[in-house]
């Protein structure tokens, strides 16, 4: 979808708090217009403004039941559809990026915190939609399917924690008090459980094994099918895409909530399809995406998860952008180029042991290239560098042996030749220029 260009000046909010939200004199001029429906008397559907998007679709329903249509897409005008579409992608993405799951949200933040997303949909796509209640649940609707998957990929994937009991054979209340034993280790994240907590993983180092913190293979696959695999993501849209360089702390805790949930559909034998089941709802799971969020925050505090733990969550989102480019048919890139994490990792000593202080080491490998050494050619581009600037004389840093003279006639003189013809030319007259700067220094 390409978004119109339009200018807009987003709405400031405090960075204590991370919600997206308005002051009170910006909430006063965006309230919610009365809901009011009017009665129908016929068999027709109507809308009850000039915007389709800004009111609910009714019904005859057996002679004078009213009932009132689910708002979707498809009932919009073509214009608004852009940015209503918009505006959903935009609640997940806050959700990704700034906006922990709400509790104990009133009426009137939610209303607020979507007025604010529409206005900035209306001022981009030049449209005028008015929030309604049937706009609102269209809306929060990308929400709840973007839940909702990560839900059902925790169900299916999460088996591989190994709920079920094997090589033995149990009664159906044996097997279920197994299965919520094991639920009960993977959740235990005291010290002494710190090899079987479900958010941390292991390495083997030698003779020795690594704990890996918030690095399990399966959350992170996880996390990789459902943040950037999932046809609801909004990271396939690339105005989103853009506002990450790495793994978010609000989508690793939202991912470490979902994989609970899955693990409650999973134990308590309510899956997906099923009549009884498990719901990734606020009730229970938004206050464990903060308790995961805060447990994170202070692991990158430590010293020993400073650098690491980041670092971990950097390949994450890169190996989630292979994910990303393979489910869209985009041809993979090369391996990304390392950048440095650490001061250690910009650092290297000038003098190594093996070397004397009259041998410095400027390049790691030991084999140094020699440069050969060549005539100076009888002209040089100096005309060509210099061209436009001021009649000045020029010198090098290193003493006057380089003078290139004045500069008013640069298409004369014994500082002008005709360009080079043909490759061969250009990498002899490339590799001259490199042999007289070699020594000097550029920066």
């Amino acid at each position: 979808m390409t978004t119109p260009l339009a200018s807009f000046q987003p709405i400031s909010y405090g960075p204590v708090n991370p919600k997206r939200r308005l002051t009170s004199s910006e909430r006063s001029s965006h309230r919610l217009q009365p809901y009011t429906r009017t009665s129908s008397t016929s068999g027709t559907m109507h809308y009850e403004s000039s915007s389709m998007a800004s009111g609910s679709l009714v019904s005859d329903n057996c002679g004078g039941l009213k009932r009132v249509k689910k708002l979707a897409l498809c009932d919009l005008q073509p214009d608004e559809r852009a940015a209503v579409r918009w505006t959903r992608k935009r609640l997940v993405m806050d959700l990704l990026t700034t906006v922990v799951w709400p509790q104990n949200e009133t009426e009137e933040d939610k209303d607020a915190y979507l007025n604010e997303i529409l206005n900035q949909a209306n001022s981009m796509f030049g449209t005028k939609i008015v929030l309604t209640k049937e706009l609102a649940a269209l809306m929060n609707q990308a929400l709840t399917q973007f839940r909702s998957s990560l839900a059902e990929i925790s169900e299916q994937s999460g088996r591989e924690f190994k709920f079920e009991p094997k090589g033995v054979s149990l009664t159906d209340e044996a097997r279920k008090a197994y299965m919520q034993d094991r639920r009960t280790v993977l959740l235990d994240s005291s010290e002494g459980n710190r090899w079987q907590y479900f958010l941390h993983g292991e390495k083997v180092d030698g003779e020795n094994i690594i704990l890996l913190v918030f690095s399990n293979p399966i959350v992170e696959k996880i996390h990789l099918l459902h943040l950037y695999g999932s046809p609801y993501t909004p990271l396939r849209e690339q105005e989103f895409l853009k506002e990450i360089t790495t793994t978010t702390l609000n989508m690793y805790s939202h991912v470490a909530a979902g994989v609970e949930c899955g693990f409650d559909r999973i134990v308590d034998d309510a899956p997906s399809g099923s009549g009884r089941i498990v719901r990734f709802l606020g009730e229970k799971y938004a206050s464990r995406q903060v308790y995961y969020m805060e447990a994170i925050t202070r692991a990158m505090m430590l010293p020993i998860h400073k650098d690491t733990l980041p670092a971990r969550f950097l390949n994450l989102h890169h190996r989630g952008l292979r994910v990303l480019r393979d489910k869209m048919g985009f041809t993979a890139p090369e391996h990304p180029i390392y950048v440095p994490q650490t001061m250690e990792e910009l650092t290297r000593p000038l003098y190594p042991d093996t070397a004397t202080a009259s041998e410095p080491l400027l390049q790691t490998s030991s084999a140094v290239l020699q440069m050969p050494v060549q005539e100076e050619p009888p002209c040089s581009y100096a005309g060509y560098l210099t061209e436009g600037m001021s009649s000045m004389n020029v010198h090098t840093l290193a003493g006057p042996d380089y003078y290139y003279g004045s500069t008013l006639d640069s298409q004369s003189g014994p500082y002008f030749c005709e360009p080079p013809n043909g490759d061969e030319d250009l990498v002899k007259d490339t590799q001259n220029l490199l042999n007289q700067l070699h020594g000097y220094s550029l920066y």
